[in-house]
């Protein structure tokens, strides 16, 4: 059986992975919209610093990007704030995936690989350059240009079938070198290439908490470095890096001597237990007082997915729409549309388009979404 030392950690980074995976699914059984079910970029805290620039200069998310996003980086900042990079430590999938791989790679005796010390901080400074390669482009592009690579996103879409291959090719390969990786380096993408990892670094150092080690008790065991998912020697530092140790708490727990190893701020001691339960207090003040508040929007409503510069634009128009949502909010007569699209007037118009294009191929009828874009871009010219 593996070991897991921090025990609240791991319900805490286990549950948010299943929660992870079944909104995934839920997605893809609804479809996205007001009336279907969360996206991966509708949760995912990293969405909201993607849209900012966005949102700061044009005043709109960015596609696929919605307010939740946006409270959940604030949340995520918040959070790193009090505790540190807690959220890679305890909440992020894509890390508890790595973890538990390595565990497992342990448990098969399979051998580690550490880098010389050199390499390995040269490496750590790679994920800003990543940062800034996806902020860059996405800004100029003022689209998630490159969420066609985005390894998390295409873990996310793994049940959606063939398809996957077509959107998430780049994806699919970067989350294999991830898994693949992270069996002979714990976390080797949290540690070199996570652009939410380096943001949170950048904020790392003006946590009110941070993990610090009393030198007069320490008997240089080593066991808190070696359990270190970071791969940081914590054994011989007061502190361990104040930018890419995640507050994770297994060096804590694996620590043999008492009081030797503490979570402090200045007059406070935070155990592991707390440390949880200030995570999970975070987590349900801003996320649950956004959602009470109406603000915590997982979509936006067809009327805001359409406009762009305050007008409508059918190349807006998304396959979970029907032609009744679509047919409305451009304010056109259905039959004509059906009639431009070449479509039977008894076709069912109050179905998302995407499945509509199934329904209507099973019949030997040819339809896709861009030929709905292509006639309501004619009667609204």
């Amino acid at each position: 059986m593996m070991k897991l030392n921090n025990k609240w950690k791991w319900i805490i980074s286990i549950f948010f992975l299943g929660f992870s995976i079944f909104a995934g699914k839920m997605h893809q059984i609804k479809g996205g919209g007001p009336a279907g079910s969360p996206s991966t970029d509708a949760l995912c805290p990293f969405g909201g610093l993607e849209t900012l620039y966005s949102l700061l200069t044009k005043n709109t998310y960015i596609e696929k990007i919605t307010p939740s996003s946006l409270i959940l980086l604030l949340a995520t900042i918040l959070l790193t704030l009090v505790l540190g990079r807690a959220f890679c430590g305890y909440i992020c999938p894509l890390g508890t995936i790595q973890s538990l791989l390595n565990k497992l790679a342990k448990k098969l005796h399979i051998k580690q690989i550490k880098l010389n010390s050199k390499l390995d901080q040269a490496l750590r400074y790679a994920k800003y350059v990543v940062l800034f390669a996806i902020l860059f482009t996405t800004y100029k592009a003022g689209s998630l240009i490159l969420r066609a690579y985005d390894p998390w996103a295409a873990f996310m879409h793994l049940g959606s079938g063939s398809e996957i291959f077509e959107e998430f090719l780049i994806g699919i390969i970067v989350l294999i070198l991830i898994l693949v990786s992270s069996m002979f380096i714990e976390r080797a993408f949290c540690r070199y290439f996570c652009p939410l990892g380096a943001t949170l670094a950048i904020f790392t150092p003006f946590s009110v908490f941070k993990v610090k080690r009393k030198s007069s008790s320490c008997v240089s065991c080593k066991s808190c470095s070696k359990n270190c998912p970071m791969g940081l020697d914590v054994h011989s530092k007061t502190t361990p890096s104040k930018t890419e140790c995640i507050s994770c708490g297994e060096c804590i727990s694996s620590c043999h001597i008492e009081n030797t190893l503490e979570l402090n701020g200045k007059n406070l001691t935070l155990s592991l237990a707390k440390t949880a339960g200030v995570i999970i207090l975070i987590a349900a003040l801003v996320i649950g007082s956004s959602a009470i508040t109406g603000n915590f929007k997982t979509s936006l409503t067809n009327s805001e997915v359409l406009k762009e510069n305050n007008s409508l634009n059918a190349n807006n128009i998304k396959g979970y729409m029907t032609i009744d949502d679509i047919c409305k909010e451009f304010n056109v007569d259905k039959t004509t549309v059906l009639q431009k699209v070449k479509l039977p007037l008894d076709t069912p118009t109050n179905i998302p388009a995407k499945d509509l294009k199934t329904i209507l191929a099973d019949k030997g009828i040819d339809f896709d979404v861009d030929s709905i874009r292509t006639a309501v871009k004619e009667l609204t010219q």
